[in-house]
């Protein structure tokens, strides 16, 4: 019994340790200065450079150069506690994120978020539209493309007997006509 219990205990630590882990590894992370803001690199690029920091956001182009350079353009976004990019319509402008090998364009594609770390180089003066642009250039030594969500987070199958609904015909938020859903 005792040993049954202290087993059963040691699945759930591992279990709740699992789930708490971050997709972008410490040795990287250590390396990032966490006095940098985003806001205060999009002020003046110039300032940082050879400063390695993180910065997360929403792809807008991506190109691969003759030279065997991805050049990736990014909407930055704040990143939650996972330095994961938080969806809305918050951002402090764009940076490019230089990647020095090749990335994949159709993978790389606009809309997907990323987070990068890496070293601050020389601005890149360039345009969005018609007006001119000083984008800040970070020279990626890491970069996490975060998965495709589709639909709703919740399982596609329910427990129960008789029929149900789903998620499918009732919001996920919780109500369907006859009270309160739990799934």
């Amino acid at each position: 019994m005792v040993k049954t219990l202290r087993y059963m205990l040691l699945v759930l630590a591992a279990v709740s340790v699992a789930g708490c882990t971050r997709e972008i590894p410490k040795q990287v992370l250590s390396n990032v200065d966490p006095s940098i803001r985003f806001s205060m690199l999009i002020a003046d690029p110039s300032a940082y450079i050879g400063k390695t920091v993180m910065a997360g956001g929403e792809i807008v182009n991506s190109v691969n150069t003759s030279s065997g350079v991805t050049t990736v353009e990014i909407m930055q976004l704040p990143i939650d506690n996972q330095y994961r990019p938080e969806r809305g319509d918050r951002s402090d402008g764009r940076f490019i994120a230089s990647y020095n090998g090749y990335l994949e364009t159709q993978i790389f594609r606009p809309g997907r978020y990323v987070t990068v770390v890496g070293v601050v180089a020389p601005p890149h003066k360039g345009a969005i539209g018609s007006m001119p642009y000083v984008f800040p250039v970070i020279n990626t030594t890491f970069i996490k493309l975060w998965p495709l969500h589709s639909g709703s987070s919740l399982p596609a199958y329910s427990i129960g007997l008789g029929f149900d609904y789903g998620p499918a015909f009732y919001p996920p938020w919780g109500f369907y006509p006859y009270g309160p859903f739990w799934y």
